[in-house]
């Protein structure tokens, strides 16, 4: 259904929201927002700089351009009171909190934001809380080399390497001692312009080739006033090299009897951070020694997650982001655990990443074969032929197509990632 952009003017709470075009769809949006909410379109030029996009905000709410502003400035455009912000990626989270101080609103403050967006001082405050937490080291910007290897040499390897504020896996490497972290810099070229930690591994639940699905899925949960509900769980397909994301599936290949202690292990994360309210995305590695938080995410989770549940469950997490961030409960989700007897099936979302060492997209071949396969809803290409990959910088936002769709088991849904890898072929240099 198209939405409309005629929204009744009565009495609906203004909900704030920092566009950003990677991660906010305009007609998904517009769509759930009549008889919730206005939306006011809070835009950065620098970060959209299309005109096209700009004409379509401003057919769905209000726009007020913040381009180049400090929060506290952007305060003071905002001439009729908003209810609420709403961001969705990890950098809008930190402007949010500013913004919600500046209007006395609603919203993580800027301390929480640190502990969701700062990978070590996350694991600090889980640490704190009581949680399993592996060991962690910061290596700040301006160490130097020597420096960051000694910091590092107390760590249990094998160990990951990434930067302290980041998202998608981007500059993630697998590290075996310390003397490969120094490496890893080495080769870096704009080294050492941000922070970076360097974390233990947490073991491996099962090797890769005994199952087509990865030890690892996230918990999506709401918070309003302290009071947690869990939507449900996705399970992922098989990382590629350098950690990125090849398939969400919702609801993972995972027993129910299994679900109540990965809610648990999320709320725990969730309250043992210090939040209260909000939307969180909790990725959970299911180890050898039991389940251990990976991360918390303050936002929606990426990856198609508001598509797959929309589509397995018809419960719009994105609706449910909206009320909870102008502190209003989300409608109820509809089943206690969505699992394939009372959701419309098995949900999928395919993620094609280029080879590690890949640079540029030269020729696409057969994307008409899988969408004629009957459970693919859409196939989109994000690159084509000429577009540039850096794999080892762009993490998981170096994927290449996306298909999503909806199967009737588990089973399928392994023949659909086996058949869509081999009918869908790109070439590199």
């Amino acid at each position: 259904m198209t939405p409309t952009s005629s929204e009744p003017s009565v009495a609906l709470p203004r909900l704030g929201v920092l566009y950003n075009p990677r991660t906010v769809e305009i007609l998904s949006l517009a769509r759930v927002s009549p008889g919730r909410w206005r939306t006011v379109w809070l835009v950065d030029r620098e970060l959209n700089a299309q005109v096209g996009a700009r004409r379509l905000l401003r057919r769905f709410g209000e726009v007020i351009d913040i381009t180049g502003l400090s929060m506290a400035e952007a305060a003071t455009c905002i001439t009729e009171p908003l209810d609420g912000i709403l961001a969705t990626n990890d950098p809008d989270l930190v402007r949010a909190a500013e913004l919600a101080e500046q209007l006395g609103l609603p919203h993580f403050c800027p301390a929480q934001v640190a502990r969701l967006n700062d990978k070590f001082l996350q694991r600090q405050a889980l640490q704190a809380a009581g949680l399993p937490t592996p060991g962690c080291v910061r290596i700040p910007a301006g160490m130097s080399l020597d420096a960051a290897v000694a910091a590092v040499a107390g760590l249990s390897y094998p160990a990951i390497l990434k930067p302290a504020h980041g998202a998608s896996s981007r500059a993630t490497y697998a590290v075996s001692n310390a003397d490969e972290v120094g490496q890893r810099f080495a080769e870096r070229l704009d080294y050492p312009s941000e922070d970076f930690v360097v974390e233990e591994r947490i073991p491996d639940g099962w090797a890769p080739a005994d199952s087509p699905w990865a030890d690892y899925l996230s918990v999506e949960s709401l918070a309003v006033d302290g009071e947690i509900t869990h939507f449900g769980i996705t399970g992922r397909g098989q990382l590629a090299e350098g950690f990125r994301e090849t398939a969400s599936i919702m609801p993972p290949a995972l027993a129910p009897a299994e679900w109540p202690a990965l809610y648990g292990l999320a709320a725990a994360a969730i309250r043992g951070l210090e939040l209260s309210s909000g939307v969180f995305h909790t990725e959970i590695k299911l180890s050898a020694d039991g389940p251990r938080v990976l991360e918390v995410n303050g936002r929606l989770g990426g990856g198609s997650i508001s598509w797959l549940a929309e589509r397995v469950s018809g419960y719009s997490l994105l609706a449910a982001a909206g009320l909870v961030n102008l502190g209003r409960p989300p409608a109820p989700v509809p089943v206690p655990v969505p699992v394939p007897a009372n959701t419309n099936g098995v949900g999928f979302a395919v993620y094609v990443q280029p080879p590690y060492e890949a640079r540029e997209v030269v020729d696409i071949t057969g994307a008409d074969e899988v969408r004629a396969i009957p459970e693919v809803d859409e196939l989109v290409l994000t690159r084509r032929p000429g577009d540039q990959v850096n794999p080892p910088e762009e993490g998981s936002q170096s994927v290449v197509a996306i298909i999503r769709g909806l199967a009737a088991d588990h089973v399928r849904v392994a023949e659909l990632l086996a058949q869509i890898e081999k009918s869908l072929q790109f070439s590199y240099r």
